[in-house]
């Protein structure tokens, strides 16, 4: 068999190596002790036994002191990010309870359907914020009559926890912080039982915007058959879904193949078989859903951006897996019920194994952990069948990551956050431009069974729905139109950019990584003089 190098090349030179993550399954050579002895994974309370085979392989050792280059943990505190070093990256953003809390994922939808009115953004049934929210909770019950049912959830809980199903007004209370809402009462339903789908979508940045959907997923299927009585609304093994919930239930069955439909969880690749076998065009509903993930990140990524910039000094540090349940209803109409800031990674089944394990191989490659010191013998480099390129460059180098912006650079974000219809953002592209395209590029290569679903070369018209037109979303967009379909001639000119160097300049007074003041605050502040000076310019012409 072949035998796998244990670092992987970037496609272009003086960018180092990302370590290789792999199954079990591959012939992989041995880290070489002069890097191995770099690799330290910090374990968490909530570390899964995924995540720690996974990175053991790839010859991360596993500690609990203060020198690590990657963690996996629950969701971090804002505070906490400043303590991050730039050679570290863990696998949250900060702000990224925009999305995980119930309530604030509500409030962030809402703006946008009032800001673009119309169906874009209506694949939330209807929420409600108690307390603040119970007047227009009560009208909208009056509306729907007594045979309508809601349910209720904590703002903040996750796997099913506080969740019920009610139906009379004296159940909901009146003081407490919960959300209700509108209860899909028409749900498609196989074998006579609920499902919903979990759907992995997997952040590297928010600023550009970039968003990796994998292919396959998780559907949980409730474990008593589904009925609308009103005597069965406490049933929690016939309403709930969650896999928490229903391993409980007498009659829940594993799956132990995840290519069969059986048991009350399969893949969603074997779901994809079963509709398709019904006549279903499951192409054209996986596009609904992911347009769903596309358009809730759009929903929040201001106010996360705004967090971001506020928290972090390096493009390196953060990532985040999210996990999306979607409900379909009885016409194949897709909902999203919530997004999960930390999901469960757990695998106590074959389905679990199959389907998680790759998402966990496939995501740790995406966001490209790098060696974090230059080896003292770089010629091991060579023996690992690396070319002279990453032997010259092989570690981490912050300026590859940096967010400082130099007065030009700066100058031309401005133009174009102010100018998005200005057609020529890659005309001339500047050492920050060619540094977030090979990020780009890279990131892609290494995709492994996730898919790329923003940006893409069809991107513009959601790119027109954020808030404001961000410089980056606005450069990935324009290079994903003219090289989207003809990859490798873009790769070819960012290439012959980087053989120059051009990537490796630093923008002037580039800030060290133990700075009080972080490389975004200096970023901002360098962008809002340019834009005092410009507006000085304009008042004295």
């Amino acid at each position: 068999k072949k035998m796998h190098s244990p670092l992987r090349s970037s496609l272009f030179h003086g960018v180092p190596p990302t370590i290789y993550f792999y199954t079990d399954a591959h012939q992989v050579l041995a880290m070489p002790p002069v890097i191995r002895k770099q690799l330290r994974w910090k374990l968490s309370t909530i570390t899964p036994l995924l995540i720690r085979q996974t990175v053991s392989r790839s010859g991360f050792r596993l500690t609990k002191r203060l020198y690590w280059n990657g963690m996996w943990d629950k969701h971090i505190k804002c505070a906490t990010f400043a303590s991050i070093k730039n050679y570290q990256k863990v696998n949250h953003f900060p702000g990224s309870f925009n999305l995980g809390r119930k309530d604030r994922l509500w409030q962030n939808i809402c703006r946008m359907q009032r800001l673009h009115g119309g169906d874009s953004f209506q694949f939330l049934p209807d929420t409600f914020l108690l307390p603040h929210d119970l007047r227009s909770l009560k009208v909208a019950w009056l509306q729907e009559g007594d045979d309508h049912c809601w349910i209720v959830k904590p703002p903040a809980s996750a796997r099913g926890s506080g969740v019920h199903v009610v139906h009379q007004w004296a159940q909901i209370s009146k003081k407490q912080p919960l959300i209700v809402q509108r209860y899909i009462r028409n749900p498609y339903l196989i074998n006579g039982t609920k499902f919903d789908l979990r759907l992995y979508a997997l952040v590297t940045s928010f600023h550009p915007l970039k968003i990796y959907v994998f292919r396959d997923g998780l559907v949980r299927f409730a474990s008593v058959e589904y009925s609308y009585d009103s005597e069965d609304l406490s049933d929690r093994f016939m309403h709930l879904t969650n896999y928490s919930i229903n391993k409980k239930s007498a009659t829940y069955s594993n799956n132990t193949d995840s290519n069969q439909c059986q048991g009350h969880k399969w893949s969603i690749k074997a779901l994809r078989g079963y509709l398709e076998n019904l006549g279903v065009d499951f192409n054209k509903l996986w596009d609904q859903m992911v347009q769903i993930i596309i358009k809730t990140f759009i929903c929040c990524e201001t106010p996360i951006n705004r967090v971001i910039e506020k928290h972090t000094s390096s493009k390196y540090t953060c990532y985040e897996l999210f996990g999306f349940d979607i409900l379909l209803d009885e016409d194949l109409i897709p909902w999203l019920l919530e997004v999960n800031i930390s999901p469960s990674l757990r695998s106590s089944t074959p389905v679990d194994w199959d389907v998680k394990g790759q998402v966990v191989k496939d995501l740790l490659n995406i966001v490209g952990y790098q060696i974090p010191q230059k080896p003292q013998d770089t010629s091991v480099l060579h023996m690992l069948g690396l070319g002279s390129g990453e032997a010259d460059f092989p570690h981490l180098s912050q300026v590859l990551h940096t967010v400082e912006l130099s007065e030009k650079e700066a100058e031309k974000h401005h133009h174009f956050e102010s100018n998005p219809e200005d057609g020529a953002i890659l005309e001339s592209l500047t050492p920050d431009d060619i540094r977030a395209l090979i990020q780009s590029e890279d990131e892609l290569s290494r995709r492994g069974s996730f898919e790329r679903v923003f940006p893409t070369a069809h991107s513009r018209p959601l790119l027109e729905l954020m808030v404001r037109p961000r410089y980056y979303n606005l450069l990935l967009a324009a290079w994903e139109e003219r090289h989207g379909i003809q990859r490798h001639k873009g790769v070819g000119l960012l290439q012959s950019l980087c053989r120059r160097n051009l990537h490796l300049r630093p923008p002037p007074g580039m800030l060290s990584q133990d700075s009080s003041t972080t490389q975004s605050e200096k970023c901002q502040k360098r962008i809002a003089t340019f834009n005092i000076n410009i507006k000085n310019r304009t008042r004295h012409t």
